[in-house]
């Protein structure tokens, strides 16, 4: 194939039309064409369902053509329908430092810098509206040029230090241009360019020489509408309605239970013959005038050309200069007199554009004849007209994605046009926690979060990396920080230490609370949590700690009478020294104290409440040996009765009289300070006091001489 020849395919709902055109000194001549339609619904509403079935119908077309012209079809220019289009204006405004000839390929930098803004716009349009499908540019208009802020027809030869371009950008969801792209590839052909179907249209139908008028271009398919205002010379806006001459063709199989290909024939039939015959599923043969169908059509022929006529009226505010048709939809009957009335025109401002009308294109085919042949030569006339931008191929996450080649065309563009969204494409930090402890807030980080993986050609590589055709993408979101997690275990409170308990180590850990609550240490605290840390070294916690009843812990106090005189007295079972210091339960102790405790009686005894604990020391001789001994030295009534040793418990309330006496003992007492084994001797305990015999009652003094002596 020659470069001044270009082979465009419109790849329609019903058929494939294909052409190969050529320009040369002369203009356009059309080589060769070829028209073929599905034998199934392989598309509808002009988005392909099939993809097997479609590419199978291309190839056709691309073989009849080379076979016919003796050539070989490689790229193939094409145009997709308006499905689900969406369009958005982008401008861009730049001044040049030098003043020289604005070239060609600086004009095209300038038309794709708006194209991207356009397309940038679109992106914060669907963003806002939480639409999450993917848009390719399938092709734009230029809205104006502007020299010096002078609106002029080309930039290319102009010598300007400010210039300006704003465009009407046009782009379809991603699984619109895929499928078309899948379908070229199976039928072995890379793609020269992509346009869209109104676009195409209006490079034929309304030339530039035209575009001074208000127009309003509609194309009319099998499975869409699509609609192209232009005014004040520019291309305004596009749109399109989802309803084409399918709608008629459906109605038709309903209405006379015809399947899908006998009902589209029966409506074609309708143009060119008074009387029509055909058989339905059953079997039934019918016949009858077409007067009668063309009737039964007329309700959805006034909906189709009411919802092109609301679409026109939207997108240009008010009724155009006139309003021109191509397509083969608009060979429905009266389609043109109740689109006029839907428009509220002239029947004479709204016509049909065909072939016939297309003087500046040399060479007839009878499949390129009517409104149907003006599309698939607009493609080819476009692409001529204007250059096609270079589409490369790269693969993204093993999916082959093409791509515009507006100059250097980076990892970031590739990721959007394969599909994948850019937002939060590094990791999200995790969440944090606050927790009180004891009043102050302490705030816990959660793990921040890791940047995207980026590999190109398995070399580390960012958003802004420049790819090539045939480029490798790999592409791995970053991943989401950690949330913030504590437990009780890992909070230094510095609350726990040990002390020295009667010669052992004793940890002393804090009471915990989590919201008032008792809490494992080792579960994890919920964020907003109150942590409250007691400390547990008063001497009353660490002794418990040790080991020592919970009575013994008990300090009462005991209200009693002394002599006639009301006394008071604090008395705890247990008496404890810290590093040798008398201390109280209540009292707080250091870590690393050394603390000794000896158990006492559980009440206070009368010796405890006399002075010098009611006792003096006397010394004995027993059997020649001196022993010393704490004796009474206190006479003492409790309550009127004579007490029978100091060593009895007192209570509340109990009233003591006490008076001085000669210190003495009984001689039961010297049996604490000395031993006597019964077991290793025999016969009777002889016992004298002062050489008198003696018993166990027996009062001794200071200076008592006692003798003990077992009888054989």
């Amino acid at each position: 194939m020659k470069d001044n020849q270009i082979f465009a395919l419109d790849i329609g709902t019903r058929k494939v039309a294909g052409l190969v055109m050529e320009k040369d000194e002369e203009g356009y001549r059309i080589l060769g064409a070829e028209y073929i339609e599905h034998t199934t619904r392989a598309m509808l509403d002009g988005q392909i369902h099939d993809v097997e079935a479609v590419a199978a119908v291309i190839t056709r077309v691309k073989k009849n053509l080379e076979e016919r012209l003796d050539i070989t079809l490689e790229r193939a220019a094409v145009a997709a329908a308006g499905r689900a289009l969406k369009t958005a204006r982008g401008s861009v405004s730049t001044t040049r430092g030098l003043l020289s000839e604005i070239s060609g390929e600086e004009m095209l930098a300038l038309e794709l810098e708006a194209v991207q803004n356009a397309q940038y716009t679109l992106a914060q349009q669907e963003l806002d509206a939480h639409d999450h499908s993917n848009y390719f540019c399938v092709g734009y208009s230029v809205v104006y040029y502007r020299v010096e802020g002078q609106e002029i027809v080309s930039l290319v030869g102009q010598v300007a230090s400010e210039v300006a371009v704003e465009v009407i950008a046009t782009f379809l969801p991603r699984i619109v241009v895929d499928s078309l792209f899948s379908s070229l590839k199976r039928a072995e052909l890379d793609l020269l360019s992509l346009t869209l179907e109104p676009i195409a249209a209006l490079s034929v139908a309304i030339p530039p020489s035209m575009r001074l008028l208000n127009l309003a271009l509609v194309d009319i398919g099998a499975g869409t509408s699509d609609i192209a205002i232009v005014k004040n010379g520019n291309i305004f806006a596009y749109a399109m309605v989802p309803i084409g001459g399918d709608e008629l063709t459906e109605f038709i199989s309903s209405q006379w239970l015809l399947d899908f290909n006998h009902a589209e024939k029966l409506k074609r039939m309708l143009a060119s013959q008074d009387r029509v015959e055909f058989t339905d599923i059953l079997g039934n043969t019918t016949e009858m005038d077409t007067s009668e169908v063309k009737e039964v059509l007329q309700p959805l022929i006034q909906e189709l050309t009411q919802a092109i006529a609301i679409n026109i009226l939207e997108l240009n505010q008010k009724i155009p200069d006139a309003v021109l048709c191509v397509g083969g939809g608009t060979l429905a009957p009266s389609f043109i007199k109740n689109l006029a009335a839907a428009m509220d025109m002239p029947g004479n401002r709204i016509g049909i554009k065909s072939r016939a009308n297309l003087e500046d294109i040399a060479g007839d085919f009878s499949c390129l004849e009517g409104p149907q042949g003006v599309t698939p030569l607009g493609i080819a006339f476009n692409s001529f007209d204007k250059p096609p931008i270079p589409i490369i191929k790269v693969t993204v996450n093993g999916r082959e994605t093409a791509l515009w080649n507006m100059g250097e065309t980076d990892v970031m563009h590739a990721l959007l046009n394969s599909g994948i969204s850019l937002n939060n494409i590094y990791g999200k930090p995790g969440l944090g926690k606050t927790i009180e402890i004891n009043g102050y807030i302490k705030v816990i980080k959660g793990e921040m979060g890791t940047g995207p993986v980026i590999k190109v050609n398995g070399e580390e590589a960012s958003l802004q990396t420049v790819v090539h055709n045939g480029d490798i993408v790999i592409f791995t979101r970053g991943r989401d920080g950690m949330n913030a997690a504590i437990t009780l275990r890992e909070i230094n409170t510095g609350t726990s230490g040990y002390v020295n308990v009667n010669g052992e180590k004793v940890e002393l850990s804090p009471v915990i609370t989590v919201n008032d609550q008792s809490y494992d240490m080792d579960q994890e605290l919920p964020d907003l949590a109150k942590v409250n840390f007691s400390r547990v070294n008063h001497l009353h916690n660490i002794l418990a700690a040790a080991g020592l009843a919970e009575h013994l812990l008990i300090e009462n106090v005991y209200n009693y009478y002394l002599n006639g005189q009301q006394m008071v007295i604090k008395w705890s079972p247990v008496k404890v020294t810290v590093d040798g210091v008398n201390a109280h339960l209540d009292q707080a102790i250091n870590f690393g104290s050394y603390i000794e405790y000896s158990i006492r009686s559980e009440r206070p005894r009368i010796k405890d409440i006399l002075p010098d604990s009611g006792t003096a020391q006397i010394e004995v001789i027993v059997n020649e040996t001196p022993v010393c001994l704490a004796a009474s030295s206190y006479n003492v009534t409790m309550n009127g009765r004579e007490s029978t040793s100091i060593e009895e418990a007192i209570y509340n309330g109990v009233r003591i009289t006490a008076g001085k006496k000669e210190a003495n003992c009984i001689l039961s007492d010297i049996f604490k300070e000395i031993n006597i084994n019964p077991t290793v001797s025999k016969g009777k305990l002889i016992i004298e006091v002062d050489g008198n015999p003696a018993g166990y009652t027996t009062p001794i003094f200071d200076k008592s001489n006692i003798k003990l002596a077992w009888e054989q």
